[in-house]
């Protein structure tokens, strides 16, 4: 009797192990690697890393499973990792096979919702791309604006929709935090991310973007339509000191561009600011630039060859100018009124005209 007691006490010992664990079983063709090459498995928020030898184009990795991790397996040749190659995985309990070959991981029912997951996210991407190729053979430049807007703006629409659609249904989960890193920047209001994190697990709650977008947003609220400017400083093309209080509040209107010679939305917008700037500047309005976390060299390679003639506030690696107006993306443009005042905020395309327009004729 106590015999059987104990082989029944270890079957349930071992079916508790098994429901604890994760097993890796994966495969990477022999006649791709050279000798001395083997994988990594390295954890994505703790960085801790595991290796495994390849023997016969296979290997194994084991550990505690967790529905709110996720990792990445890679190869390691000649001491160097190949991150472009890393497969991703969530390390649920039982048994996951990575094929190397494929890229393709299966096991399990959260790895399999999270490969569903970027299928769709990749069909959107490839959808959106084969509309545009189809739209530059049969449209001129004019009419291909508009029409590559309204593409860009639906498959942002279908993203956005999954990205929302999978946190919704993972709060407890990695897929869950996977899918809010992809929508975490589009918040408008604290109040949009508090609702939003309602009935999230910890891990998600504490997950570290989301303070920063939080402060971001506190600070955008204070700095939103029909509040006062918040000010800051820098230099200017002489490299003396210069403030945005020196033009802002001065019973001029200012249309502010943060941007970056390295940012391609920014380059494409400057025409527009450029066009506004030739057309409305003088005694009631004025365009000014805040370059931001650009190399001073490359900002004024891209002054010269954009041909802007409006002003700079320099500020360098300094982040305050982001910061006090709660931006993670640029561009942003603000439009102050004379008194100081914010009368508009994130402006782009047609709008920053109509902004400005509509302004002067007060």
């Amino acid at each position: 009797m106590k015999k059987l007691l104990l082989i029944i006490s270890a079957i349930a010992l071992f079916a508790s192990c098994s429901n604890d664990t994760f097993t890796v079983k994966g495969t990477i063709d022999p006649s791709t690697l050279k000798r001395g090459d083997f994988v990594i498995m390295v954890d994505n928020v703790s960085q801790q890393t595991d290796t495994a030898q390849i023997s016969g184009g296979k290997f194994t990795f084991s550990g505690p499973a967790s529905i709110e991790q996720s990792k990445n397996i890679m190869i390691v040749s000649g001491g160097e990792p190949d991150n472009s190659g890393a497969i991703m995985f969530i390390p649920e309990p039982g048994t996951i096979k990575v094929d190397f070959g494929t890229g393709k991981v299966k096991g399990g029912e959260m790895n399999q919702a999270f490969n569903d997951f970027n299928a769709e996210m990749l069909e959107i991407i490839e959808d959106y791309s084969d509309k545009v190729k189809n739209l530059i053979e049969i449209l001129d430049d004019e009419e291909l604006d508009g029409a590559v807007e309204e593409i860009a703006n639906d498959a942002q629409a279908r993203l956005s929709k999954l990205y929302s659609d999978t946190y919704n249904a993972n709060k407890d989960n990695i897929l869950g935090l996977l899918a809010l890193s992809e929508m975490i920047y589009d918040f408008d209001s604290v109040e949009d991310l508090d609702k939003t994190m309602e009935g999230a697990a910890d891990f998600i709650v504490n997950y570290e973007p989301v303070a920063t977008v939080r402060a971001s947003l506190e600070k955008r609220s204070a700095t939103a339509e029909g509040k006062m400017f918040a000010d800051f400083s820098g230099e200017n093309a002489k490299g003396k000191p210069v403030s945005l209080s020196d033009y802002v509040g001065k019973g001029k209107w200012v249309l502010l561009d943060f941007w970056a010679s390295w940012c391609v939305p920014c380059m494409e917008e400057i025409p527009n600011i450029i066009d506004v700037y030739d057309k409305y500047a003088g005694r009631n309005f004025t365009v000014i630039g805040v370059p931001i976390s650009d190399e001073r060299d490359d900002t004024d390679r891209a002054i010269t060859k954009l041909g802007i003639k409006y002003d700079q506030i320099f500020v360098g690696d300094d982040h305050t100018a982001a910061d006090v107006y709660g931006i993670t993306t640029i561009p942003h443009l603000i439009l102050f009124a004379p008194d100081g005042t914010v009368a508009k905020r994130n402006l782009r395309g047609d709008s920053i005209e109509e902004a400005v327009k509509e302004a002067l004729q007060k």
